[in-house]
């Protein structure tokens, strides 16, 4: 969902406001007795940050540091909503738990754009005809490009009737712009690689044109940089570079060869986030080969220090289960006391994650895990949670509390031996095995991620599981 993952990116804006935002709120009927917000990593700010505050009488007040405007994502229980912040706001909101996004309301700094914020995810996200998958995505290409002109007339249209009644500010708006921009960009670039995939039996090739639209794209503009669906798009159109070069993606240089490709295509800070994405995806693969020299070349060519440290500690903390290792086996209980072992479901796709319940980032992702379930109900999916916990009663009260849905199973302690077998460093951490047992990705993207979905089910299609 589009923007229930904006919280992937934060847009960054000089501000000589005070650096914290003060946000107070009245919740009807909460879930839970605590609220919290979360910047989450990004290639730009590769580290979480998260505040949590308790509720009194279904009322909170809460103080966050902030020193650029951005957006965050606010949560409680098992609902999430983006918020844009500016240092120096003071903002107000309320609204009923289990009915967030309907009943959301705003006063005070920034109600304005986090109004529209919450219409456009009603509006563009909630609406099945707005999304690619499923229909739309099997329309041929003449269509399909009606499709997206028209959404995109309709978010820009929607934009400013809004805003016309109720203003926003120019950061906001550019920021806004860039979105709508990428997010087309991106469902374009994409559609005949998905369609192929999808539609299996009638496969069909772009117009001589469909890609002219790239030569468009300012990939410099600071807006454009910072936009949600940046990051997406540049990760996609990564993968259309090396297509176009006739790449293999198993040649073990290939990550070398796509890393020094990108340098040679695009300039500046999109080549640093792009090449930052190589480096990722070759320690996503366990392929380690050339990360080495590819870290260094980052950090010569002026990437930042900040996404260079962070890439360098998931290299340190590489375990050494790779793509093709048979992923260890294992026998636990779940929350009714059955035992469940991982060799239940031969001939599915695993999607197997590991967290604990004093984990901020593991409870932040709960929400989008179980959105990730709802949509991979139809297909031979499944996903296995294990909580790694010293007592089990603290994960069996998180897990009842918090309604989660999937095989929840439970580990005693950091120490146990399955911890040391999938090389565990830190959690969250997430594995992708395949119908046979076998690693298809030790580091597959994490339930927030927008493209988390499309990567499951492309393993789905590509190893012709059955829809149920």
């Amino acid at each position: 969902m589009l923007l229930l993952s904006l919280a992937l990116m934060l847009t960054v804006y000089p501000s000589f406001a005070q650096n914290k935002v003060v946000l107070k709120g009245k919740i009807q009927k909460n879930l839970t007795e605590e609220v919290t917000l979360a910047s989450l990593p990004s290639p730009l700010h590769p580290e979480e940050r998260q505040t949590v505050a308790r509720l009194e009488k279904g009322e909170f007040v809460l103080e966050m540091s902030l020193t650029e405007a951005g957006i965050v994502e606010f949560i409680h229980g098992g609902e999430s909503v983006p918020l844009y912040l500016e240092p120096g706001y003071e903002m107000s909101l309320s609204f009923t738990a289990g009915k967030m996004l309907k009943t959301l309301k705003f006063t005070g700094s920034g109600a304005n754009e986090n109004s529209y914020l919450t219409l456009h995810s009603l509006h563009f996200d909630e609406e099945e005809d707005y999304q690619t998958l499923p229909d739309n995505i099997k329309l041929p290409e003449s269509e399909f490009l009606k499709f997206l002109a028209y959404r995109k007339e309709d978010q820009l249209n929607t934009f400013k009737a809004q805003t016309a009644k109720y203003p926003v500010n120019e950061n906001f708006r550019k920021l806004i712009m860039a979105e709508i921009e990428y997010s087309y960009a991106n469902d374009r670039l994409t559609f005949y690689d998905l369609r192929n995939r999808v539609i299996l039996n009638n496969k069909l090739t772009p117009s001589a044109s469909y890609y002219s639209f790239l030569t468009k794209l300012d990939m410099k503009q600071p807006a454009s940089l910072q936009c949600i669906s940046f990051p997406t798009f540049l990760r996609n159109y990564v993968d259309f570079l090396a297509r176009q070069a006739n790449l293999i993606p198993t040649d073990k240089h290939y990550f070398r060869k796509v890393f020094d490709l990108v340098g040679q295509q695009l300039d500046g800070e999109a080549r640093h986030m792009a090449q930052a994405h190589v480096i990722r995806q070759s320690l996503q693969q366990g392929n380690v080969l050339h990360v080495p020299a590819m870290l260094q070349d980052f950090e010569s060519n002026g990437g930042a220090p900040a996404v260079h440290a962070s890439l360098n500690r998931k290299l340190e903390s590489y375990g050494g289960l790779g793509v093709g290792s048979t992923a260890p086996e294992f026998s636990l209980k779940d929350v009714r006391g059955d035992t469940v072992s991982l060799s239940d479901f031969r001939g599915k796709i695993v999607y197997l994650g590991f967290w604990r319940t004093d984990c901020g980032l593991c409870l932040v992702e709960q929400p989008h895990a179980q959105e990730l379930f709802r949509k991979l109900q139809g297909y031979d999916v499944v996903m296995i949670n294990i909580g790694v916990e010293d007592d089990e009663q603290t994960w069996r009260r998180a897990v009842e509390s918090r309604g989660l849905s999937g095989v929840q199973l439970y580990l005693k302690g950091q120490e146990a031996e399955l911890v040391k077998q999938y090389g565990l460093r830190d959690v969250p951490a997430y594995f992708l095995i395949d119908e046979t047992g076998s690693i298809i990705s030790t580091k597959p993207r994490r339930p927030i991620d927008r493209e988390a979905e499309k990567e499951i089910l492309q393993h789905v299609m590509s190893n012709r599981a059955s829809v149920k």
